[in-house]
């Protein structure tokens, strides 16, 4: 093999070793999935490149152009959701992974019908693949930029080597369509690839591109990376002569390689998960029982004692008030019942709330907690028409959540204001370490969780209340550092 060929190789097998690693974070970082993606596209385009050189068959090249014309829509992908706009950029996704999946589509049609044959690799291939590329990676590269502008330092740092890593990859490519093309231009491609492949490495171990990277999963990714390698390599020696079936062969070992290490390690991160979300409901039914426990007491006690009078023979009809009692406690039980069936809902029964008053309760209820922390209640005397239990929950999960991300001695602040005639504003602003862009679009999902022990409820609760009111539920970044949680709540005017 040729330098470039070499060249070629090594970035596939460092392609491998960081999609084999996504995939071993996929239960953790919401980059997993989309890097797992772009990256694995990347060593089968080079990967595809190397065989195709070994074994001279002409199928394996349109393979490999279907192959190229699949990366652009992952690292698009990649991109955006780096940038934490995945909801609002999906119409950008969906569009360009349609466009570059027909180009793809074509090439691999290429190898079992011969009118196609003349498409992968031309000048028209080329400039099908540019007219994709150049507008789209145009504009991320613009929200890139944007993006570092407004970032703290390790985020900006991280940026800038995305930033890098694009440049390398998507710049060595376009070279080489540049000159498919009929441009004299060289062809860079091998080489921005291994470097933009170097970048992604390190930007995802030292970086930190996915989240809360443990050692095992290095080690992991490191072992069945070489595993990958010594199988391509085996099947390589014996079946040097059967292209079609090498192929298939280290496909099948790829696709292995990167999906072996998910049952491995998400099951750690599932146990994890599991026993958050079964200590929320441990404490959930906790405060039930307790407040179904009194109820209960005084029910069980005027009723043994109308049944003691009874069995003494005394009349029980001059003791209505125990009657009365059993009936009452009877009704409070059902209402218990019926505010926990309503929590869970989320659904507002509105009534007449003094806002102050509320937010000092929570206040003075999380300085209890941790006396340490400053918290302040920033509200006017007014009230409004909201439902005083669910308001409750939503700003004790945020003060919490609040002084659980923040050192000792942080300041937490509570906030309500009118942003119309007929919205309310409530917030929970801290000066804390902040949350990135990739944390804040997902933080009001079901389950998601950047703590430990986390069960990934109490963020989805608020944003339930919120809808409940007629409302959302957005997070902010604070400058020069911070979070900020609004409520927008709709009220009558």
């Amino acid at each position: 093999m040729g330098v470039t060929h070499w060249i070629s190789l090594a970035s596939a097998l460092v392609f491998l070793f960081v999609a084999i690693l996504a995939a071993a974070n996929a239960k953790r970082s919401p980059l997993a999935g989309p890097l797992g993606r772009t990256t694995a596209a990347l060593f089968a385009y080079d990967a595809l490149e190397v065989l195709r050189h070994l074994t001279d068959r002409e199928e394996l090249f349109y393979v490999e152009c279907a192959a190229a014309s699949l990366v652009a829509p992952t690292t698009a992908a990649l991109v955006i959701r780096f940038l934490g706009e995945w909801r609002r950029l999906r119409p950008l996704v969906i569009a360009g992974a349609s466009y570059f999946s027909l180009i793809a589509l074509v090439c691999f049609a290429a190898v079992v019908v011969p009118a196609l044959r003349d498409f992968p690799g031309s000048e028209t291939w080329a400039l099908a693949l540019l007219a994709g590329i150049l507008p789209e990676f145009g504009y991320l590269f613009f929200r890139l930029f944007v993006h570092a502008r407004g970032a703290d330092a390790a985020e900006r740092t991280r940026t800038q080597l995305l930033v890098l890593a694009l440049v390398l990859g998507v710049g060595g490519a376009s070279s080489d369509l540049v000159s498919i093309a009929g441009a004299e231009t060289p062809r860079l491609a091998a080489l921005g690839l291994i470097a933009s492949a170097l970048v992604l490495a390190a930007l995802s171990l030292r970086f930190e591109l996915l989240e809360r990277l443990e050692t095992l999963a290095i080690v992991y990714a490191c072992a069945i990376g070489a595993v990958a390698l010594l199988a391509h390599l085996f099947f390589l020696a014996i079946l040097g002569e059967q292209p079609t079936l090498l192929a298939l062969l280290m496909v099948a070992v790829t696709l292995a390689a990167v999906t072996t290490l998910r049952p491995l390690l998400a099951m750690r991160s599932e146990e994890k998960a599991r026993t958050g979300y079964l200590v929320t409901l441990g404490r959930f039914s906790a405060q039930m029982a307790h407040d179904v426990k009194n109820p209960l007491a005084a029910i069980r006690g005027a009723a043994q004692f109308l049944r003691e009078e009874r069995a003494q023979g005394r009349s029980i009809d001059d003791q209505d008030a125990f009657v009365e009692l059993i009936v009452e406690q009877t009704d409070r039980l059902e209402r218990v019942i019926a505010d926990y069936q309503r929590l869970g809902r989320a659904e507002a029964q509105r009534a007449p709330v003094a806002l102050r008053q509320l937010a000092r309760e929570v206040a003075d209820a999380q300085r209890a907690a941790s006396p340490k922390h400053r918290i302040e209640v920033e509200v006017e005397e007014r009230s409004e028409s909201l439902d005083r239990d669910l308001i409750l929950g939503a700003l004790e999960n945020l003060v919490r959540n609040a002084r659980e991300a923040t050192p000792e001695g942080a300041r937490i602040v509570i906030r309500a204001g009118r942003a119309g005639p007929r919205t309310l504003t409530l917030s929970v602003e801290d000066d804390g370490p902040g949350m990135d862009v990739r944390t804040r679009e997902q933080a009001f999902d079901d389950f998601f969780t950047t703590k430990a022990t986390g069960s990934g409820l109490g963020l989805a609760f608020v944003g339930r209340v919120a809808a409940a009111h007629g409302g959302t539920a957005k997070i902010e970044a604070v400058e020069p550092r911070g979070t900020r949680v609004v409520l927008s709540l709709a009220i009558e005017g």
